[in-house]
């Protein structure tokens, strides 16, 4: 049953839900990745997005959900004392600009953009995953042990066809997006352990680089450099995201890269602890770049 963002703080929810991850050693944008693939709903097996694969991906061996009517309608019940985990989405509130009268999606539409105020505001519903819902008979082939999703050509792929893709370059030892002159400076690919390390910290820059006026226009191309603000630890933490979900999309499983350090560890929890829209936000940037990579709708 979906549940008004008035009645209950959607925000504080989802992210105690991060916090209770973070502070059980748990890294939720660091290993986004299952034998059975990313988290998806059972009976659409679209994957879910943004905040939603933080909290999803990973919580059950099986990675696969459904809302209490879907068990329903497959003719199950949800075991008794099963606890349900929630998915937001977001919603949008269209006034007419001036007299921020309420009017309708299709209303919106016929007016020029700058006559309509838009509204978002986050919502949410619950899920249960598939081992609490009993008498289904589920059809979900049992993934090969061992076996890796990791695919050379389609890491390539990703970088190669990314709109406007700045310039790469290799000219020294380091891994860096320059937004002043829009270019991803990255190590020769040879000086890494393995070719999935090269492509997860390439990822990381390529999501950097979407912040750029040419492309999303996510920052200011000053504010990135500015180590130590809050605009740059909100950056960073975008592109630590959004490079999971590239890793998550192309196979890689490059578990040497991680730090899960309890200063690393701590250092997220204290923006997280104080800004209760942080993480939402964030992974909202984070799924939005990596949307653009793809060349992707959202």
């Amino acid at each position: 049953m979906k549940t008004s963002s008035k009645q209950i703080d959607v925000y504080q929810i989802v992210t105690d839900l991060i916090i209770e991850k973070l502070e059980n050693g748990i890294i939720p944008w660091q290993k986004p990745w299952n034998d059975y693939g990313p988290a998806m709903n059972y009976v659409t097996r679209k994957p879910y997005r943004g905040i939603n694969q933080l909290i999803l991906n990973g919580l059950h061996k099986r990675p696969f959900y459904l809302t209490f009517q879907q068990a329903i309608n497959l003719g199950g019940s949800v075991k008794k004392g099963s606890k349900s985990i929630p998915v937001t989405y977001w919603n949008i509130l269209y006034r007419e600009a001036g007299t921020h009268r309420n009017i309708s999606a299709s209303e919106a539409q016929k007016l020029p953009h700058d006559q309509v105020d838009r509204v978002a505001f986050l919502k949410y519903y619950r899920v249960f995953n598939i081992d609490d819902v009993q008498n289904v008979t589920y059809d979900i082939p049992e993934p090969e042990v061992g076996q890796s999703d990791f695919n050379l050509e389609l890491c390539d792929e990703v970088i190669r066809n990314m709109p406007l893709r700045p310039e790469i370059r290799h000219e020294r030892n380091e891994a860096f997006y320059h937004p002043m002159e829009d270019y991803i400076n990255m190590p020769e690919i040879g000086r890494f352990q393995c070719p999935e390390m090269y492509f997860s910290v390439l990822y990381h820059e390529a999501v950097h680089c979407t912040g750029h006026f040419t492309r999303l226009n996510r920052f200011d191309q000053k504010q990135i450099s500015a180590f130590g603000s809050e605009f740059y630890s909100k950056e960073e933490l975008t592109a630590e995201i959004g490079a999971a979900f590239l890793n998550n999309y192309t196979g890689i499983m490059n578990e040497q890269s991680m730090d899960n350090s309890a200063a690393y560890i701590q250092g997220w929890l204290k923006p997280l602890k104080n800004d209760k829209k942080f993480i939402v936000e964030t992974a909202a940037k984070a799924q939005k770049a990596v949307d653009y990579i793809l060349n992707q709708g959202s």
